[in-house]
């Protein structure tokens, strides 16, 4: 971890947070609900949005710089169905009895033990039960297209994220053509300060501890709502 900042994990609530906020711009309200169509307003109302998160809860200690730019890279969200899973040892036992079926070549024993589950949504047991069928010259359709859905998936850019070789946080400029209320943009900017300051990687860009400072990040639950209403991938 990085220590040359610290965040300030007190909880602040919004309402809190909102009713002590520097205004973004001279001679703005604090009331304003959403970024100013201007793009020059908007880039000033960003850096001041980025220096008050800066200030606030890391005592100004985060470095870089922060722009309008569609974020690089994409992040792969599941779509799928839910997923059954075996309930308790009695199950998973039959299962296991199942996949023994299978070797022993008593396919209708397994399609048998099998079904149940793959009818609940298991998807090991959808897969089988497709095989099983699919040899039978059965209706196996049904259960591989059950077994596919489970694992929908979609390409998707973030609203936000953080460059460390360059200490910069990109925001989505979607959010400027939006009008994303303030909230989300300073849960964003909070987002990706927590970024500089814990080390992370991509194959777990979100450890715990990065969790554990995130909680505290302001508007969190009503920013989350907002972005995931505009269909951006949250966490």
């Amino acid at each position: 971890m990085n220590n040359a900042a610290c965040i300030n994990l007190e909880n602040v609530s919004d309402e809190k947070t909102q009713s002590s906020a520097t205004p973004l711009e001279q001679g703005s309200n604090e009331h304003t609900p959403c970024l100013s169509t201007d793009s020059s307003l908007s880039t000033q109302a960003l850096s001041n949005s980025f220096g008050i998160v800066n200030q606030r809860f890391f005592q100004g200690k985060i470095t870089g710089s922060i722009i309008w730019q569609v974020p690089k890279g994409m992040v792969s969200i599941n779509k799928g169905t839910p997923c059954y899973t075996l309930n308790g040892s009695t199950e998973e036992l039959i299962f296991e009895q199942a996949t023994l079926a299978i070797k022993q070549g008593q396919v209708d024993k397994a399609l048998a033990l099998l079904t149940p589950f793959a009818d609940k949504g298991h998807p090991d047991s959808e897969l089988l039960v497709c095989h099983i069928l699919k040899r039978q010259h059965g209706d196996w359709q049904s259960y591989a297209k059950a077994y596919n859905d489970h694992f929908i998936t979609e390409m998707m850019a973030p609203a936000a994220c953080y460059y460390p070789d360059t200490q910069t946080i990109a925001i989505h400029p979607h959010l400027h053509r939006r009008g994303a209320p303030m909230f989300v943009l300073r849960y964003l900017i909070y987002h990706e300060c927590c970024h500089q300051i814990i080390e992370s990687s991509e194959s777990e860009p979100h450890p715990p501890l990065f969790m554990e400072y995130e909680a505290k990040a302001p508007f969190k639950e009503k920013a989350l709502a907002w972005l995931s209403k505009e269909g951006f991938p949250t966490l």
